[in-house]
């Protein structure tokens, strides 16, 4: 399967209020696949063969741009990738072989960066004259010549409801004696018979399943997608020994990390404040090189090397850590899971398949921990972290479990916002806010900015201003990011020229500036299409922004908004108008606190309802004349 997966993107950066309805025009899947069988061909030391045969029909100019050319990534230390053909076939049936010469063997974007910590090739097939009408053919075979995990196997295949489907089939042999978990679902097929004494055979398939409209904040879609998962792992425990057994050795403390561990530390007695000082350091020191679980396998490079290069992987990070951790006396351990739009785990045992992403677990502490990012303060998890189910491999008993990360809440997830305006006689507003957060709101405020380039803060005050319905200049003012030794902040400055049509009498919003870039408005972009198909990923937290207005002296205030207080089952708003002499004070807040990660159609539902009260409190009219 050439295209199986959509990413998510939460809503959480940019405001925009506007929850109006729309009536989309009918969805066309820019490709369709007309064909597609795989073949996996598994042997008893877990290792095998997967052969495929993908022909897809380009139905718009979209599918041309994504389908012109096919990139397939392999590891050349654990398998090797031939292209046995590929060619277009156009709209009047003549069939275009894809030269040798546009096959072209990159490496990764990974391996540009991080060259002795990744050995993943990447294929580039060209297909020539690709346009709408005509079909795309590529049949290659990838051979897994070292398993993952000794004598282990999984593998993970969706069918995606995103994708126009005509003929689609999977096909798994292996031999009997190899003992194979399965989990099928939405797919038609299972054990056929065979005439091979040695060998069982399955098959499944799915037939002209039509494409649902692709919704950018859905989870992944192989979350709710047909599927098939095979495992020959008998449990998680079975994952946590076998992955123990490949990475364990790599933290082992040698002189030069105990040497490192106790510099980190000097002059640190309290273990909790020593375990901080390491993540801190790892956070700083060790940059982050995206490499997922299964491309260059699961076994860490060794604490000394991550710790002697500073670069590393998800486990490099995990390992060094581990080991700093252990050179102090503090326990820790691996955590495996998926960091991806995925909330689900299939029904069988698997790493691959189950889990992309490594991160810490301290048990002394019942604490998580991930040092990828280099913006994450001790003991925040990234957003796409939050409620996941995760394997931790050694809970400080000695055992392993399957838990559920924690899910963001109202008093460690906070944003406050105040905001100073100023308007003349003519209308014009001037205005300032300060913005400071805890949690992952600190954390995103922190991953934003580090993106902006020094000079382009007033561009991106700029884009905001455009975004959420305002015209204005305005620009950002705020400290490092990377500094985790402090908390972040950031200060806003802007203009908002003819914002009232003064004198009066007339009517005004409350003037939104540049406030939080978690606003409460930008909540509720999650909530824009009236209906919502599939599951959503939906964000806990507190936010409150006090406004204070202050108005010009030919200005008098005939009637503010009525005061607002909205109750549900997994959120709280209230807001407060209130004028004192020439100003006047609004209050804002909200708290969600849903009891899981996701929304599904029902409470989405619920969900868009109650962003629909909040937006229409937020564009209430102060009357002046």
């Amino acid at each position: 399967m050439l295209s199986r997966l959509v990413t998510m993107s939460l809503f959480v950066a940019i405001p925009n209020i506007l929850l109006a309805d729309t009536l989309p025009a009918p969805y066309e899947a820019p490709s369709t696949i007309v064909r597609d069988d795989i073949h996996y061909a598994v042997e008893a030391d877990g290792t095998y063969v997967v052969e495929e045969i993908e022909t897809d029909r380009i139905n718009s100019d979209q599918g041309v741009k994504s389908r012109a050319q096919i990139s397939l990534s392999y590891s050349t230390s654990l398998q090797s990738l031939d292209i046995l053909e590929a060619y277009t076939t156009t709209k009047d049936g003549r069939r275009l072989d894809v030269t040798s010469d546009k096959i072209l063997l990159q490496e990764s974007a990974v391996s540009r960066y991080a060259p002795t910590f990744d050995d993943t090739k990447v294929k580039v097939i060209v297909f020539p004259s690709v346009e709408v009408g005509a079909t795309i053919t590529l049949h290659y075979k990838k051979k897994q010549n070292k398993p993952i995990f000794p004598g282990q196997f999984s593998m993970f295949e969706v069918f995606s409801k995103n994708t126009e489907i005509q003929s689609e089939q999977l096909t798994l042999t292996a031999p009997k004696s190899l003992a194979l978990g399965i989990d099928a679902q939405g797919v038609e097929g299972g054990e056929v018979p065979s005439d091979d004494s040695a060998h069982k055979t399955w098959r499944w398939h799915v037939e002209n399943a039509h494409a649902s409209t692709p919704q950018a904040i859905a989870v992944s879609a192989s979350d709710y997608s047909p599927h098939v998962a095979v495992s020959t792992f008998s449990s998680y425990e079975d994952v946590a020994r076998a992955y123990t057994k490949r990475a364990g050795p790599t933290a082992a403390v040698t002189p030069d990390i105990q040497s490192l561990a106790d510099d980190i530390t000097r002059g640190v007695d309290d273990k909790r404040a020593q375990a901080t000082a390491l993540y801190k350091w790892v956070s700083k020191n060790v940059r982050y090189v995206a490499i997922y679980l299964g491309f260059g396998g699961v076994v860490p490079h060794s604490a000394s090397d991550v710790a002697r290069l500073r670069y590393g992987d998800c486990k490099d990070h995990v390992t060094l850590l581990q080991a700093l951790l252990a050179a102090k006396g503090i326990k820790s351990s691996p955590v495996l899971l998926n960091a991806s739009a995925s909330y689900k785990l299939p029904a069988v045992p698997m790493v691959m398949g189950a889990f992309d992403h490594a991160i810490t677990y301290l048990p002394d502490f019942d604490l998580f921990v991930d040092s990828t990012p280099g913006i994450a303060t001790f003991g925040v998890l990234p957003i796409m972290e939050r409620g996941k189910q995760a394997l931790v491999i050694d809970d400080g008993s000695g055992k392993s479990r399957l838990v559920s990360l924690p899910l963001t809440d109202t008093q460690s997830n906070a944003v406050h916002v105040k905001t100073k305006l100023a308007m003349d006689s003519e209308g014009n507003v001037d205005g300032a806010s300060e913005v400071s957060g805890t949690g992952v709101f600190e954390m995103l405020s922190r991953q934003i900015f580090e993106s902006v380039p020094k000079g382009q803060e007033s561009q991106l005050a700029t884009n905001i201003l455009t975004y959420s319905g305002q015209t204005g200049t305005g620009t950002y003012n705020f400290e490092d990011p990377r500094d985790l030794d402090s908390a972040f902040r950031y200060k806003t400055q802007f203009k908002l020229p003819n914002y009232a049509a003064l004198p009066g009498p007339g009517a005004m919003g409350v003037p939104a500036g540049l406030g939080s870039l978690s606003s409460i408005a930008s909540t509720f972009d999650a909530a824009r299409e009236a209906t919502h198909e599939f599951p959503m990923a939906i964000v806990n937290g507190h936010r409150d922004e006090t406004t204070v207005i202050t108005l010009p002296s030919n200005v008098s205030v005939s009637a503010l908004p009525k005061p607002s207080k909205i109750e549900t089952p997994f959120g709280r708003y209230e807001s407060s108008y209130a004028k004192q002499g020439a100003t006047i004070v609004v209050t804002r807040t909200l708290d969600l606190f849903s009891p899981t990660p996701t929304l599904d159609s029902k409470a989405y539902a619920a969900f868009r309802t109650f962003g629909l009260a909040v937006a229409r409190d937020l564009k209430a009219q102060i009357l002046y004349q």
